[in-house]
């Protein structure tokens, strides 16, 4: 038995909406293949390795626009569980190294330990100059001794943690009814 061969299929996340959850969003699978989705974040204490936040965002955000909001929220629980502990730096990989992020993260008085994307050359003429020192502040940071402990500690303890989610605890995939 043949099959009919399909033509190309393209539709958008602005053109199409799920009739059963209008939150999802459809995201490109590591393999090419589609689905509708979300994207899980969390924010764990590198000292404790106590999980502060957990959340789920669209499929579609980027995780340099997730970084500053998962510390918001990390640092609302943690004084909703009365704790006086303040967040105070931020470490995570190249994924969320973006000039807004490190912006917002210097805002929010976070120090930033994010390596930086293979981009080339760096133009600063078009920028605020709040944003090229943003960016000088975190590349310091992330090529010091503590930056590259806190990578260290990062790849360690949080990917396992996430990878212990993902694989071992069976929620890679997870659908709710």
């Amino acid at each position: 038995k043949q099959r009919k061969k399909q033509g190309k299929k393209k539709v958008s996340n602005e053109e199409w909406e799920s009739p059963i959850d209008p939150d999802s969003r459809i995201i490109k699978m590591k393999d090419g293949r589609t689905h509708l989705g979300y994207k899980a974040e969390h924010v764990v204490d590198l000292k404790s390795e106590y999980l502060l936040s957990a959340d789920v965002v669209h499929g579609t955000d980027s995780d340099s626009q997730t970084l500053a909001p998962s510390v918001v929220l990390a640092q609302i629980n943690l004084v909703r569980a009365g704790s006086e502990a303040e967040i105070k730096e931020v470490a995570a990989d190249k994924g969320y190294h973006a000039n807004q992020t490190l912006v917002d993260c210097e805002e929010l008085g976070v120090r930033t330990y994010i390596p930086e994307r293979e981009t080339g050359r760096r133009r600063w003429t078009d920028k605020e100059p709040q944003t090229e020192q943003a960016f000088r502040n975190n590349r310091r940071r992330i090529r010091g001794d503590k930056g590259k402990r806190l990578q260290r500690l990062r790849s360690e303890l949080l990917e396992r943690s996430f990878a212990h989610v993902c694989e071992t605890g069976a929620a890679r995939r997870t659908w709710l009814s």
